[in-house]
């Protein structure tokens, strides 16, 4: 017999407290390190003109959502969500911003705070600021809000002006992380959607995910095919979506199947990451090997590369049938040339049908080269 809907409430765990927060001191407070940004949270991109449009409203004095947090061990807080709303506010309060626009975005991951002493030194180590002006217009005129050029009487207005931040609380430790990883995806749920990969790394930040990073980010033959690490997270995606075949494909009696395979591979690689958040490090390391294996013999251009429908196939034939020969152009080529390839990818490339039939033959294209 299940809890019943008093016992569910009663365990309840989490508790809210709101606190109206001057802006300076918020600010100051990303400054000094105090407002973190966890591991999981997504990379900083908003625009020159999204932080003048946030700067505008916070003198004009109109709401700013809440930031919602967590106080971690080192009694920091980490922030759950808004964390692009703080540091717009931030790049704001600091006079400066990225000098290129088409990099005006960071990796939180890449900076080291601790050792800098501070937010803005520790950004100017990887990432070129430059002091910047900001604007808003009032009518037809468009007018200088820049922190450090207002007004003192504006300033000290603004310093003042209050912002939200609701700290969460969860007296259940053993059911911390769990807790936190619902939160982070309820906040998330709304406003700006996060790619769907995106959200897998706030739900399931973990040593897989870190591994998973590690490969996209470092692997020579990888990033040559991808090209610049993809800001919705595609190119970190595809690994766990390989990873996934390699957990759920089975290969018996000549066919290939999924168990219990619903015709969406996002529900399937969703499935994959929570299954992966207790991997323990050799079955990482599995993983790990199996896919720089593979990505070793990729030796083919972008435009075979970034056909998702033949690289998935090929990954679930090296893996379930034991491939070893190096995959070039030549074989990309034959294998779309295949009326079995066409027509498993016409009318819809996930259903169990459709691939099963690409990866038979994909195999016996292969199976001409592994000798």
């Amino acid at each position: 017999m299940g809890m019943s809907i008093l016992e569910i409430y009663n365990n309840i765990s989490v508790q809210q407290y709101k606190t109206d927060m001057g802006f300076k001191a918020l600010v100051e407070g990303v400054h000094d390190n105090v407002y973190v940004i966890p591991e999981y949270q997504r990379k900083y991109r908003w625009s020159k003109t999204q932080v003048e449009e946030l700067a505008s409203s916070l003198i004009r004095e109109l709401p700013i959502p809440p930031i919602y947090t967590y106080r971690n061990e080192k009694g920091q807080l980490e922030i759950l969500d808004g964390q692009q709303r703080v540091m717009s506010l931030y790049f704001y309060y600091i006079g400066k911003f990225f000098k290129s626009k088409k990099k005006s975005g960071f990796d939180y991951q890449e900076i080291d705070v601790d050792s800098a002493g501070n937010f803005a030194a520790a950004l100017e180590k990887k990432y070129e600021l430059i002091p910047t002006d900001f604007y808003m217009n009032i009518g037809d005129e468009r007018c200088d809000i820049s922190y450090s050029h207002l007004p003192a009487k504006l300033r000290l207005k603004v310093d003042y002006l209050s912002i939200s931040v609701v700290e969460i609380k969860i007296s259940n430790q053993e059911k911390k992380d769990e807790i936190l990883h619902k939160i982070f995806a309820n906040l998330n749920s709304g406003g700006e959607k996060l790619s769907p990969q995106e959200l897998r790394n706030g739900i399931y930040p973990c040593a897989f995910n870190r591994a998973m990073k590690k490969i996209n980010e470092e692997n020579e033959i990888w990033r040559k095919l991808w090209g610049t690490i993809n800001d919705k997270c595609k190119d970190l995606e595809m690994l766990y979506r390989l990873s996934a075949l390699k957990t759920y494909v089975v290969y018996a009696k000549k066919e290939y199947k999924i168990e219990a395979y619903g015709n969406s591979t996002t529900a399937l690689i969703d499935k994959f990451a929570e299954k992966s958040f207790s991997f323990h490090d050799e079955k990482i390391v599995e993983y790990v090997n199996s896919l720089e294996q593979f990505i070793s013999r990729l030796n083919i251009s972008r435009t075979y590369f970034l056909k998702t429908a033949l690289i998935e196939g090929l990954y679930v034939v090296f893996e379930k049938r034991q491939m070893r020969c190096e995959i070039t152009d030549g074989i990309c080529e034959a294998i779309l040339s295949k009326k079995f390839f066409r027509d498993s990818t016409a009318g819809g490339t996930t259903g169990m049908a459709n691939m099963n039939k690409r990866w038979k033959g994909i195999y016996g294209v292969l199976s001409k080269y592994d000798q």
